[in-house]
């Protein structure tokens, strides 16, 4: 794995934030906060390790779960 420098990691990070005020702007992306049990939070993060996902991936996945059991 490539080490970044501190000026990278600095430039990397503005980027990051400056994608996700446009993204945010744009009205293409939301932001929602949770506050869980810290059981299930953790057996959340349990799950997304076993996926190999981020959090919103898993969130999309749970999701598309729901509505293919649960269709009309």
């Amino acid at each position: 794995m490539t080490q970044l420098t501190k000026h990278s990691r600095k430039l990397k990070a503005k980027t990051a934030r400056e994608w996700n005020k446009k993204m945010l702007e744009q009205g293409k992306v939301q932001r929602i906060s949770l506050q869980l049990a810290t059981d299930i939070a953790q057996e959340f993060d349990a799950i997304c390790a076993e996926l190999g996902v981020a959090r919103p991936q898993a969130i999309k996945t749970l999701c598309e779960l729901y509505r293919a059991t649960h269709s009309h």
